[in-house]
């Protein structure tokens, strides 16, 4: 078998990598998210409809602007952007919550110091006397706070429910909150309605899956995960320079992972796959295996001696394609089986992982393990 990493000109491979890494820029910006990150609602419906994606695109934003859609065979997958009503009243919802927190916290205070000031020894001190005022006022002014809140998530909620908002007591703490979550799963509900409601008179349904999330879980998900990934590169880093003391290998390592995730995320631009929990799921599985393959190739060719450096590349190398095309065969099976029975998650972590793969072979036999041939080679002449 012909050993690329013995031709005259071996370094040339390492254009392939790159140039698919160019590439990937541009398709990266036409990714959208789902609403697992951005929030708002996703549906997914079972149809006979035999209009094209594009009439049931125009159907489908005609009636809930700025949603996008994806077609899988009899599957439609819809993703709806937030509800502006809904968002500002869970906003007021979560506000009523904390002051119904501060209130409960101010109330025991005022327990506690009046049950001191009935105590003789404590009847006259001053400071107790003190602290009771400061807790009493604490309860009257997040009492207040709840009340002009629910006033707030009301007035915004008739936009959906019309007159029919929750009654409550507004000298009641625990009666405001429990009008304020009662209005918001009402007003949920009726939201609900209207949407199914709409997507069946532009295509009628069989079977359907509703779940709707709330912006601000998306967006903190979003930072987490950014955050991951950013320790996850410095930790890979850290821990490779460590192993070899040489910044080279490290380099390549997060150079490869990198060049993976960007490449499956070029690719989810050009096809259409949404970024959300799922495939972010994929991204890290992604993650994980390149760094594999990576190390694994760092390790046969630098600290290994048998043979010479492109022989030991040459041996990994098949060893690596092999395990990669045993990895790319089931989840292309995953990918088939989820597409036939329609399951959008597996459809998801399989298509960025497929993606991925592919892209590994491409990264590390024709980009990573050049760099490590050429710098075990250059350190050999020295």
């Amino acid at each position: 078998m012909l050993n690329i990493y013995e031709m005259k000109r071996y370094k040339l491979l390492a254009v392939i990598p790159i140039s698919l890494l160019i590439i990937s820029l541009f398709f990266i910006p036409k990714i959208h998210m789902d609403s697992t990150l951005t929030g708002g609602t996703n549906v997914q419906i079972t149809t006979n409809t035999t209009m094209s994606v594009d009439s049931l695109s125009k159907g489908i934003d005609a009636v809930l602007p700025g949603s996008t859609i994806q077609k899988y065979g009899s599957s439609i997958s819809i993703t709806i952007p937030p509800d502006s009503n809904l968002t500002a009243a869970l906003a007021d919802e979560e506000l009523i919550n904390s002051y119904f927190s501060n209130y409960s916290t101010a109330e025991l205070n005022t327990i506690k110091y009046q049950t001191l000031l009935s105590n003789s020894t404590f009847s006259n001190n001053a400071t107790t006397a003190a602290d009771l005022s400061a807790a009493r006022s604490d309860e009257a002014k997040y009492l207040a706070l709840m009340a002009t809140t629910i006033k707030s998530e009301s007035g915004t909620l008739s936009k959906i429910l019309g007159t029919s908002t929750a009654s409550y007591n507004s000298s009641n703490a625990r009666s405001i909150q429990n009008a304020a979550i009662a209005m918001y799963s009402n007003a949920s509900y009726t939201y609900k309605s209207e949407v199914l409601n709409s997507i069946k008179g532009v295509a009628p349904f069989t079977t359907y899956s509703y779940n709707e999330e709330a912006p601000q879980v998306g967006k903190f998900f979003l930072q987490q995960i950014r955050n991951i990934i950013i320790i996850a590169f410095i930790l890979v880093g850290i821990t490779v320079f460590v192993i070899f003391r040489d910044p080279v290998p490290s380099i390549a390592v997060i150079f490869g992972a990198a060049n993976d995730i960007i490449i499956a995320l070029g690719a989810m631009g050009a096809f259409g796959i949404p970024l959300g929990v799922a495939s972010i799921g994929g991204l890290l599985m992604l993650l994980g295996y390149s760094i594999d393959t990576d190390v694994l190739v760092a390790v046969r060719v630098l600290k290994r001696s048998e043979g010479t450096p492109t022989t030991r590349a040459m041996n990994t190398f098949k060893t690596g394609v092999t395990m990669t095309t045993a990895a790319i065969i089931s989840f292309l099976t995953l990918f088939i089986i989820a597409y036939i029975v329609f399951i959008p998650t597996y459809i998801e972590i399989a298509g960025v992982a497929l993606f991925g793969l592919i892209a590994d072979i491409a990264t590390t036999w024709l980009g990573n393990t050049v760099f490590i041939v050429w710098h075990k080679r250059k350190k050999e002449s020295k």
